[in-house]
């Protein structure tokens, strides 16, 4: 079974004070407690690729990131738009009835259906900007796209459009102390309290809220998610949210922030911002709100647009790149991210109805919305599927999730890394292959080489290509992770998610009165997976990641049962990632072929 296996270790850090870099090695390096190992090697964190049959390759460094280029096109006519609006049955505001920098603080409604709206969606801008301008290109209110382009489209002219304005004019002088928290809680209480021009509340939280946020826009809704978890005068709002769409977002700060406090300490006008500061890179802050954030974000549709262009800082041709992909990007499973061919500012700018990135854009805001509304019109079979879900739960005794390690370890992910493994042949082979006999791979290093960060981008990359995979993260420090029983329960729960006939015929085991959680790990494989999941048929390959094998029990148990796939009729892949240790490698040796 186990025909093929590789290891890796961690290059240590460039002389520059880089970040610690991936490259492969010859297969001696691969275990510093080997006896074999060369004496000429570099340190236990160092990086290195090995196979039973021999060597992998040279040192190969990864690829850097790469930046890549705005467009201009035509402006929509104004007579076209106010015809629009003549002839529809919906309130409008006048895309001219105030500047940019007379737009107002708070929430602001600009767009309402007549016939009520199925959706809400909520624009929010970034540092600098305004309700208005963040979202018009050439400072035009025609292009004012919220108002002058969405509302013509299907689908989304069901929702009601709203911005949210707060102070982010970092040019004047102002409070210093005030934070990202403070707009979050701004942010909260207007969801909870605004009115409209009727003094009527606007009732947010009665139908599902998406928002559409730029740059720092993205923290301040990031904050205001958690803060409202807890808080019972926000509950129904919280729940509301579904989606998040982030425009060039920070996650992990720019190192820009930095630069433009010490721009403005150096002024007699103005002073640094406490919330610029939390912009920097890595900051204090964003660290928290990550690990924060993370344990929420499977709840929702994340979609994340990054820049591809450097923008201008007004300096004589000065151009930066504000944001690189690996900020702009959570990594988070399900999440969706893709590039806008535009800089920091204009990726929530367009030209036109026709502008590419607006269509980007504007496609998936109309999929989130006619996703809403799909679900409103089958109200019935959404409650039996999450009532199935529940039972499930129950019936496999699932009290935690394995999303919580993924996104633990993919938020520890830097671009640029990880690379190497798609294109390691014994990985694609695997990965591609119809034969029984390699449908198992593992792969082994050293402590602390970064195995579960690359567990993760696999896991990802798998996700990604619409693979139906399914993952799990022994871990020593939590009793339960650590047993070979909890691990296949989670495997059978995930792929119930994804396989309707799987998921009712293992609910009809609730019949048999079967203890799942006290039932030995060979009753689980049997009930569940030998009699029921490899008698499916299914066509398609499965993929499950196992991280941490050496943490487990009885990692010998572990490689004993699942090297009984062989005798499933689906082609079933299996990766296993650990440390190499003699008594794995005797483990692999001895697993049935």
């Amino acid at each position: 079974m186990f025909r093929k296996s590789f290891g890796f270790r961690k290059k240590s850090s460039d002389d520059d004070g880089r970040l610690p870099r991936f490259q492969r090695t010859v297969s001696q390096a691969s275990d510093p407690r080997s006896p074999n190992s060369s004496p000429n090697t570099r340190s236990p964190s160092g990086v290195s690729m090995s196979t039973q049959e021999g060597h992998v390759g040279p040192t190969t460094p990864l690829p850097r990131l790469s930046q890549i280029a705005p467009s201009n096109t035509l402006q929509p006519s104004r007579k076209n738009h106010n015809h629009s609006r003549k002839d529809s049955n919906h309130s409008w505001k006048n895309s001219e009835s105030y500047s940019g920098s007379e737009a107002p603080f708070g929430l602001d409604v600009i767009y309402t259906p007549e016939n009520g709206h199925k959706a809400d969606i909520v624009f929010i801008h970034g540092l600098g900007g305004t309700g208005r301008l963040t979202w018009s290109k050439y400072k035009d209110p025609h292009l004012f796209w919220p108002l002058t382009f969405l509302p013509l489209e299907p689908d989304i002219c069901l929702a009601r459009i709203l911005t949210f304005g707060y102070n982010a004019n970092f040019r004047k002088a102002g409070n210093v102390n005030i934070s990202v928290l403070d707009f979050a809680k701004d942010l909260l209480f207007d969801l909870k309290y605004a009115t409209d021009e009727r003094t009527q509340n606007l009732n947010m939280g009665n139908v599902p809220l998406i928002f559409v946020v730029h740059s720092m826009g993205g923290l301040i809704v990031k904050e205001a998610y958690m803060q409202g978890q807890n808080d019972p005068e926000y509950e129904s709002i919280v729940k509301a949210i579904a989606a998040i769409t982030f425009l060039a977002t920070p996650h992990r700060g720019t190192n820009l922030a930095e630069v433009l406090n010490r721009i403005l300490q150096s002024t007699i006008v103005t002073n640094s911002k406490q919330y610029i500061s939390e912009l920097a890179k890595n900051s204090f802050t964003l660290q928290k709100l990550n690990e924060q954030f993370r344990h929420v974000a499977p709840r929702l549709d994340i979609i994340s647009f990054y820049e591809t262009q450097p923008t201008s800082i007004g300096l004589k041709n000065a151009r930066i790149m504000v944001l690189e992909k690996d900020s702009s990007i959570l990594g988070y499973p399900g999440e969706t991210s893709k590039a806008l061919n535009a800089d920091h500012h204009g990726v929530c700018k367009y030209d036109s109805p026709k502008d590419p990135n607006y269509i980007i854009v504007r496609n998936v805001l109309k999929s989130l919305v006619s996703k809403i509304i799909s679900i409103n019109r089958s109200t019935r079979p959404s409650l039996s599927n999450r009532r199935e879900s529940r039972d499930l739960k129950a019936l496999l005794a699932i009290a935690v999730l394995p999303d919580t390690d993924y996104i633990f370890f993919r938020d520890q992910w830097t671009q640029g890394t990880c690379d190497w493994i798609l294109e390691e042949k014994k990985y694609t082979k695997w990965q591609e292959t119809f034969d029984p006999a390699s449908c198992l791979l593992w792969l082994h290093g050293g402590a602390a080489t970064g195995k579960s960060v690359l567990s993760s981008f696999i896991i990802n990359s798998l996700v990604e290509k619409g693979a139906c995979c399914q993952y799990f993260f022994i871990r020593f420090g939590d009793q339960k992770k650590r047993t070979l029983s909890f691990l296949l329960r989670s495997i059978a729960y995930q792929m119930a998610q994804n396989m309707p006939n799987f998921r009712q015929k293992i609910i009809e085991l609730a019949d048999e009165a079967i203890d799942f959680e006290t039932a030995d790990p060979k009753t689980i494989w049997e009930r569940i997976f030998k009699a029921i999941l490899f008698n499916l048929g299914e066509k398609q390959p499965i993929y499950w990641i196992i991280d941490g094998l050496d943490e487990a029990d009885d990692p010998r148990a572990v490689l004993r049962l699942l090297s009984d796939i062989s005798s499933s009729s689906m082609r079933i892949r299996i990766l296993v990632v650990s440390r190499k240790s003699s008594d794995l490698v005797d483990a692999v040796q001895k697993a049935p072929k």
